[in-house]
């Protein structure tokens, strides 16, 4: 029922929806870089892209999200971005990014606001950047989460 209602804000544009869940939707907004400030959740995962036959081999840019100012809950699974995150919505509230790439939660990304972070399948190693503690930095290595106390 929530979804017909959403689905009814704009039924052939999907951009101007308040949330996005279908993958073919989302894929498009973000190639097209049409996501505004309107959005408050978006869904992207390239495997049911490729499982759809999209063509899911894609690297987005991270400036596909500068726009969405009020983007609040986002999850891109196995989507590889590009580019810095310091442009990433600063109202985010719940990221979940399975399969993310990096080997290090990068040092722009702005965390503020975020309450839920799940990076599972991840090649995530350490925390590097996350802590000015100085005895902590000897144990960047060790994925501790003590980096992210701070930052909660």
């Amino acid at each position: 029922m929530g979804r017909s209602i959403v689905c009814q804000e704009s039924l052939d544009k999907p951009w101007k929806r308040s949330l996005i869940w279908c993958h073919e939707e989302s894929f498009k907004v973000l190639k097209r870089k049409k996501g505004k400030g309107n959005i408050l959740g978006l869904s992207l995962d390239r495997r049911m892209l490729e499982k759809a036959k999209l063509g899911a081999s894609f690297e987005l840019k991270t400036d596909v999200l500068s726009n969405m100012d009020s983007l609040m809950l986002l999850q891109l699974n196995y989507v590889h971005m590009k580019g810095s995150y310091e442009n990433f919505p600063r109202e985010l509230r719940a990221l979940c990014m399975h399969g993310f790439p990096l080997k290090s939660i990068p040092s722009n990304l702005p965390m503020k606001n975020l309450v839920a972070l799940d990076l599972s399948y991840s090649n995530i190693e350490s925390f590097v950047g996350c802590d000015s503690n100085p005895q902590r930095r000897e144990k960047r290595q060790k994925l501790d989460g003590s980096c992210l106390k701070e930052k909660r």
